[in-house]
């Protein structure tokens, strides 16, 4: 098992079916607002859940993640090896908030991003915004970084340590698919 997944605190929503004796058994579970249809409502509930108890406190990093994502092993190794100190955002995939957001902040696409828990802190003080109507959870997360005036380094992740929804090599190649 690779360490990230090893030393990592899982937050999962109350849609989430996993095998309990699994070792990708949730530490905590929230109850989602809106339902898996309104991303951004559910990840907001995640985040109130996260600031009200501050289970991230052991941790160096916050990093999400949809489940449809796999991580290389080297990812860990890549983020810790650019990361200098103080505030950093990372992710894949990275673009300006589209209209909605009056800022134009930048967001990091949704199957893979983080922040240090110094971030999360300065989330939790500042309190979270509310979703707009069509904003994604990505986006939504991008925003709340602006309206907090988080100053912080934007770390770009090579795409290649990060594969959402399949996985492929010469000989290999995985489609991930929702089973309901």
């Amino acid at each position: 098992m690779n360490r990230l997944l090893a030393d990592s605190y899982k937050v999962c929503d109350d849609s989430t079916t996993i095998d309990p004796a699994s070792h990708l058994s949730c530490d905590m579970t929230v109850s989602s607002p809106a339902g898996w249809k309104k991303l951004c409502f559910k990840t907001r509930a995640m985040f109130e859940e996260i600031c009200r108890t501050k289970s991230y406190k052991p941790y160096k990093f916050l990093v999400k993640t949809d489940d449809d994502a796999i991580m290389d092993p080297l990812v860990e190794s890549f983020i810790s090896s650019e990361y200098e100190g103080g505030n950093v955002y990372f992710g894949t995939t990275y673009g300006p908030n589209t209209s909605y957001d009056p800022q134009n902040n930048t967001w990091f696409g949704g199957w893979f991003y983080g922040v240090n828990t110094e971030v999360v802190d300065k989330i939790c003080e500042c309190g979270l915004p509310q979703c707009i109507s069509k904003m994604g959870e990505d986006q939504w997360f991008g925003y709340t970084l602006g309206q907090c005036n988080i100053e912080k380094r934007d770390l770009v992740v090579p795409e290649d340590f990060v594969h959402h929804k399949e996985y492929s090599t010469k000989r290999l190649n995985i489609k991930f698919t929702a089973i309901r």
